[in-house]
Protein backbone atom coordinates (compact mmCIF):
# COMPACT_ATOMS: atom_id res chain seq x y z
CA UNK A 1 0.00 0.00 0.00
CA UNK A 2 1.26 3.44 -0.87
CA UNK A 3 -0.08 6.72 0.50
CA UNK A 4 0.39 9.70 -1.83
CA UNK A 5 -0.10 13.35 -0.99
CA UNK A 6 -1.02 15.88 -3.67
CA UNK A 7 -2.18 19.42 -4.04
CA UNK A 8 -5.51 19.79 -5.82
CA UNK A 9 -4.06 20.68 -9.24
CA UNK A 10 -1.53 17.84 -9.30
CA UNK A 11 -4.06 15.28 -8.06
CA UNK A 12 -6.39 16.13 -10.93
CA UNK A 13 -3.53 16.07 -13.46
CA UNK A 14 -2.26 12.75 -12.11
CA UNK A 15 -5.74 11.24 -12.42
CA UNK A 16 -5.32 11.62 -16.19
CA UNK A 17 -1.79 10.13 -16.20
CA UNK A 18 -1.78 7.30 -13.65
CA UNK A 19 -4.10 4.68 -15.08
CA UNK A 20 -2.56 1.42 -13.84
CA UNK A 21 -2.42 1.13 -10.05
CA UNK A 22 -5.78 0.80 -8.33
CA UNK A 23 -6.48 3.71 -6.03
CA UNK A 24 -8.98 5.61 -3.94
CA UNK A 25 -8.92 9.36 -3.41
CA UNK A 26 -9.62 11.43 -0.33
CA UNK A 27 -10.06 14.96 -1.62
CA UNK A 28 -10.23 17.86 0.84
CA UNK A 29 -11.41 21.25 -0.38
CA UNK A 30 -12.22 24.58 1.16
CA UNK A 31 -16.02 24.77 1.66
CA UNK A 32 -16.31 27.71 -0.75
CA UNK A 33 -14.67 25.77 -3.61
CA UNK A 34 -16.08 23.23 -6.04
CA UNK A 35 -14.92 19.67 -5.54
CA UNK A 36 -11.96 18.53 -7.62
CA UNK A 37 -12.75 17.13 -11.07
CA UNK A 38 -10.89 13.87 -11.45
CA UNK A 39 -10.71 11.87 -14.67
CA UNK A 40 -14.07 10.06 -14.83
CA UNK A 41 -12.73 7.61 -17.41
CA UNK A 42 -9.88 6.43 -15.16
CA UNK A 43 -10.98 2.93 -14.18
CA UNK A 44 -8.09 2.61 -11.70
CA UNK A 45 -9.87 5.10 -9.42
CA UNK A 46 -12.17 2.86 -7.42
CA UNK A 47 -13.79 5.47 -5.17
CA UNK A 48 -13.54 9.09 -4.09
CA UNK A 49 -14.34 10.71 -0.76
CA UNK A 50 -14.92 14.47 -0.95
CA UNK A 51 -14.62 16.50 2.26
CA UNK A 52 -14.97 20.23 2.81
CA UNK A 53 -13.30 22.06 5.71
CA UNK A 54 -10.78 24.84 6.18
CA UNK A 55 -7.11 24.52 7.11
CA UNK A 56 -7.59 25.69 10.69
CA UNK A 57 -8.04 24.07 14.06
CA UNK A 58 -10.29 24.66 17.06
CA UNK A 59 -7.88 27.23 18.53
CA UNK A 60 -7.76 29.40 15.42
CA UNK A 61 -11.50 29.03 14.75
CA UNK A 62 -12.10 31.98 17.10
CA UNK A 63 -9.85 34.13 14.92
CA UNK A 64 -11.45 32.96 11.67
CA UNK A 65 -15.13 33.47 12.49
CA UNK A 66 -17.41 31.53 10.16
CA UNK A 67 -14.66 29.15 9.02
CA UNK A 68 -15.05 25.58 10.14
CA UNK A 69 -12.16 23.19 10.80
CA UNK A 70 -12.26 19.45 10.27
CA UNK A 71 -15.10 17.83 12.21
CA UNK A 72 -15.10 14.52 14.02
CA UNK A 73 -17.58 13.28 11.44
CA UNK A 74 -15.02 14.04 8.67
CA UNK A 75 -12.41 11.95 10.49
CA UNK A 76 -14.90 9.13 10.99
CA UNK A 77 -15.76 9.15 7.28
CA UNK A 78 -12.05 8.96 6.42
CA UNK A 79 -11.58 5.97 8.74
CA UNK A 80 -14.54 4.07 7.37
CA UNK A 81 -13.44 4.84 3.79
CA UNK A 82 -9.85 3.69 4.40
CA UNK A 83 -10.94 0.56 6.26
CA UNK A 84 -13.31 -0.42 3.48
CA UNK A 85 -10.66 -0.01 0.75
CA UNK A 86 -7.26 -0.71 2.36
CA UNK A 87 -7.09 -4.34 1.24
CA UNK A 88 -8.57 -3.68 -2.20
CA UNK A 89 -6.32 -1.00 -3.73
CA UNK A 90 -2.63 -0.29 -4.32
CA UNK A 91 -2.71 3.38 -3.39
CA UNK A 92 -4.58 5.92 -1.31
CA UNK A 93 -4.29 9.47 -2.60
CA UNK A 94 -4.95 12.35 -0.23
CA UNK A 95 -5.19 15.86 -1.60
CA UNK A 96 -6.09 19.28 -0.32
CA UNK A 97 -5.82 22.70 -1.93
CA UNK A 98 -2.05 23.16 -1.40
CA UNK A 99 -1.05 19.57 -0.58
CA UNK A 100 0.92 20.69 2.46
CA UNK A 101 -1.15 20.70 5.63
CA UNK A 102 -4.58 19.04 5.75
CA UNK A 103 -3.68 16.26 3.34
CA UNK A 104 -0.36 15.64 5.09
CA UNK A 105 -2.03 15.44 8.52
CA UNK A 106 -4.66 13.00 7.29
CA UNK A 107 -2.08 10.97 5.33
CA UNK A 108 0.16 10.68 8.39
CA UNK A 109 -2.71 9.27 10.47
CA UNK A 110 -3.63 6.82 7.69
CA UNK A 111 0.02 5.77 7.36
CA UNK A 112 0.23 4.97 11.07
CA UNK A 113 -3.11 3.16 11.02
CA UNK A 114 -1.77 0.91 8.27
CA UNK A 115 1.33 0.16 10.36
CA UNK A 116 3.73 2.21 8.26
CA UNK A 117 6.25 4.85 9.31
CA UNK A 118 4.77 8.36 9.30
CA UNK A 119 8.20 9.99 9.68
CA UNK A 120 8.39 9.99 5.88
CA UNK A 121 5.70 12.67 6.06
CA UNK A 122 6.72 14.48 9.26
CA UNK A 123 10.39 14.66 8.20
CA UNK A 124 9.68 15.81 4.64
CA UNK A 125 10.10 19.59 4.36
CA UNK A 126 7.44 19.75 1.63
CA UNK A 127 4.80 19.10 4.28
CA UNK A 128 3.58 20.90 7.37
CA UNK A 129 0.91 18.50 8.65
CA UNK A 130 -2.15 20.07 10.21
CA UNK A 131 -1.87 18.46 13.64
CA UNK A 132 -5.55 18.96 14.37
CA UNK A 133 -6.46 16.89 11.28
CA UNK A 134 -3.80 14.35 12.24
CA UNK A 135 -5.04 13.93 15.83
CA UNK A 136 -8.71 13.88 14.89
CA UNK A 137 -8.14 11.20 12.25
CA UNK A 138 -5.81 9.19 14.49
CA UNK A 139 -8.38 9.29 17.32
CA UNK A 140 -11.16 8.25 14.94
CA UNK A 141 -9.12 5.21 13.86
CA UNK A 142 -8.53 4.33 17.54
CA UNK A 143 -12.25 4.71 18.36
CA UNK A 144 -13.23 2.59 15.37
CA UNK A 145 -10.78 -0.11 16.45
CA UNK A 146 -12.25 -0.07 20.00
CA UNK A 147 -15.76 -0.43 18.57
CA UNK A 148 -14.65 -3.37 16.41
CA UNK A 149 -13.09 -5.08 19.45
CA UNK A 150 -16.35 -4.73 21.37
CA UNK A 151 -18.32 -6.49 18.63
Amino acid sequence: MEIKIFNRTNAVKESYRELEKSKVIISISDPDKERASFNRDNKSIKAKLFLFFYDIDKKTQDIFKGYDPMAESDAERICEFVNSWQDKVDEIWVNCEAGISRSAGVAAAITEHLGMDSSVIFDDTRYLPNMYCYRLTKNAFADLKKDENVL
